[in-house]
């Protein structure tokens, strides 16, 4: 099982990549790996990826629903950093080569 988070991590910082400078909202996330892998183990590579550096973790309130926060993520330096070979190599994280 620890392989496989391995590689959702990796497939994380490259979509986010794709998006950068923007990031994307956790829903969005989960709703384009739900398939693959359960919610919790995506919200878990996400909160990962934030503590290591990888990530940054933003919260804004939600436009209609006063007591709810909309969670986002994007990537920060570090995470590209890694993504382009600049850093050393993390064992928690694989990026398999781009398509």
């Amino acid at each position: 099982m620890a392989i496989k988070l391995n590689i959702l991590r990796g497939t994380i910082i490259r979509l986010l990549k794709e998006v950068y400078p923007d990031g994307l909202n956790e829903t969005e996330v989960v709703g384009i790996y739900y398939q693959y892998y359960k919610p919790d183990d995506i919200r878990a590579s996400l909160q990962y990826l934030t503590d290591k550096g990888y990530l940054s973790r933003l919260e804004s309130p939600h436009p209609y629903k006063p007591l709810e926060k909309i969670v986002g993520y994007k990537l920060l330096p570090k995470g590209i950093d890694l993504i382009d070979g600049n850093v050393d190599a993390d064992p928690g994280i694989t990026l398999s080569p781009e398509a």
